[in-house]
């Protein structure tokens, strides 16, 4: 999980005794081929002017929009920023950041799916639709091993979760593994990103 996040707990992996870290796009569009029809042969009338219906008005909307996505790179700050209009759409709902557990579950749930488009996304390199971002999260992990951190493990994604996890500290919370792994997940980021560990 980013460090700095505002997002409430309920919506974002929930932090267990064991620091859990998510994050991990760029979409991959793909375009099919398609054939130049031949042009039709014209045909001249006494015929000079032609009426033709107007286009319809867009019907797209700021809701037809995608979602906005957090990438790597991002600082806490920029992470804030972007998740602005998901926790201005939860607290116009009734949710009060500074009263978490005031909003009745149902209430949440509610919520949470009405403000869904305006959610950040994780990471691509994170992003459980990504089918790289399990070796990605694995590479990540080793690398972290690699530079001292002893206790960080990856952590299989729940039903439903849309960001693949790993986690510091194991069971018994070590200190240490916590903040070398903190400070370190951008060093070995950065390096996977740029080709490292590959």
């Amino acid at each position: 999980m980013p460090t700095g996040s505002s997002y409430p707990s309920s919506i974002v992996a929930p932090m267990k005794p064991a620091l859990f870290v998510s994050a991990g796009t760029a979409l991959v569009l793909l375009a099919g081929c398609a054939t130049t029809p031949v042009p039709e042969e014209k045909v001249a009338t006494l015929q000079t002017t032609q009426t033709s219906t107007p286009p319809a008005p867009s019907t797209a909307t700021k809701a037809d929009s995608p979602r906005p996505r957090e990438r790597l790179d991002m600082t806490p700050a920029d992470l804030d920023e972007l998740g602005k209009p998901y926790m201005q759409c939860l607290v116009d709902h009734g949710y009060d950041p500074h009263d978490k557990l005031k909003m009745p579950p149902a209430d949440m749930a509610k919520a949470e799916t009405d403000c869904l488009g305006k959610k950040p996304l994780p990471p691509w390199e994170y992003d459980t639709a990504n089918p790289e971002s399990l070796d990605f999260i694995h590479k990540l992990v080793l690398c972290l091993r690699g530079k001292g951190v002893k206790y960080v493990d990856e952590v299989p994604p729940e039903p439903g979760a849309d960001r693949n996890m790993f986690s510091f500290g194991g069971a018994n919370n070590d200190s240490d593994s916590i903040t070398k792994g903190l400070n370190l997940t951008p060093v070995c980021e950065k390096e996977l990103s740029v080709g490292g560990n590959r």
